[in-house]
């Protein structure tokens, strides 16, 4: 946000144009995609302020296992259970279904 502030303030960028792009290209994350899945070990039901923006339309998967015994066998039912969801990105089913 202080590089944002700092464009604007030195007349590079403004402010009009700051938009949800403008804003994931400032982001330190900005060459990777934003994640599709967090898995959330340890029974902590909490995201921790990680990834907050990053995370929006991600599917969050929570499970007491915790991190040193989290193996392929957890991550098999994690990506199971993402399988079964129904991604909508901030849309209802219906909305989904019309355009379908």
């Amino acid at each position: 946000m202080k590089s944002i502030a700092n464009e604007v303030k030195n007349d590079r960028l403004q402010i009009e144009a700051i938009d949800q792009d403008i804003l994931q290209k400032y982001l330190c994350t900005s060459d990777f995609p934003d994640p599709e899945l967090m898995i959330r070990t340890s029974g902590e039901y909490r995201i921790s302020n990680f990834l907050l923006y990053q995370l929006a339309y991600a599917e969050l998967y929570f499970t007491n296992v915790r991190w040193p015994e989290f193996r392929k066998n957890n991550l098999y039912e994690a990506l199971i259970d993402y399988q079964g969801r129904e991604r909508r990105f901030g849309k209802t089913s219906k909305q989904i279904n019309e355009v379908s």
